[in-house]
């Protein structure tokens, strides 16, 4: 979201099945799974989600500079991979493990989840620290923003790592609770602020659609080419949200 969100382009293979195995195997993947980032001209395979988010947030100029604000940046990523469970849930499971774990989901994690974030918005939109009165309601500025306290507008105010992290989150969950944000007005405010960015709103409208969840979870693009982890090919390749099989 990060690469598509600043216009830069990159490769996206997705691979399952016999497939994988052969590849882990040769030792391709360090830590022996995906997803990883290969980058070009360097030799080298990046592991680890966090630090592909971290590169990509870099190179997409979505990590502050500022040591506070990464910092604050960080401090809701993080509690975004806690809340990584619904990739799976949304993505793999089926049958009784699908419902047990969406149960646990929905009632354990989400409920102390969602008032932090919401409180954390708050804070993001307060009274600037120089004194005055903050012309924002929460969810009108992002996680890590700072309200300049002179002009009375937001300073820095760009999504960081930390907004895309949740809001991937928050998306797949509401794939199956729709109304999840339901009482939660900062966090409605922001996602809407969020879905408006234009490049990302062309990457959502886009990339292929999440269907069969919880029976056979599978990613349908809109020419109806839809890939399982029954698929065959077990190598596939997105190219402006459509499957391609050849490289």
């Amino acid at each position: 979201m990060m690469l598509a969100h600043s216009g830069i382009e990159y490769d996206d293979e997705a691979i399952w099945g016999a497939e994988f195995q052969r590849r882990k195997a040769t030792g391709e993947f360090p830590w022996g799974k995906t997803p990883v980032l290969q980058l070009a001209g360097a030799g080298r395979t990046v592991a680890q989600s966090g630090a592909i988010a971290r590169w990509s947030a870099r190179r997409a100029g979505c990590y502050p500079t500022s040591p506070a604000r990464a910092a604050l940046a960080d401090s809701v990523y993080e509690l975004g991979q806690e809340l990584c469970t619904i990739n799976p849930l949304v993505n793999c499971y089926t049958g009784h493990d699908f419902e047990r774990i969406r149960h646990h989901y929905f009632s354990d994690v989400m409920p102390q989840a969602l008032p932090q974030l919401e409180r954390e918005l708050e804070r993001a939109a307060a009274a600037p620290a120089g004194g005055g009165v903050s012309p924002f309601r929460p969810g009108e500025v992002y996680f890590a923003s700072e309200v300049e306290p002179r002009e009375g507008s937001a300073a820095a105010d760009e999504p960081t790592l930390a907004d895309f992290n949740i809001f991937h989150h928050l998306d797949n969950a509401q794939l199956l609770e729709p109304d999840l944000l339901h009482g939660y007005p900062a966090l409605l405010r922001w996602q809407e602020r969020m879905r408006a960015l234009p490049r990302l709103q062309l990457f959502l409208e886009n990339r292929p659609v999440l269907n069969g969840i919880g029976e056979d979870p599978g990613l349908e693009d809109r020419q109806g080419v839809r890939v399982t982890q029954r698929s065959p090919e077990g190598q596939a390749w997105l190219r402006d949200g459509l499957w391609c099989f050849d490289d």
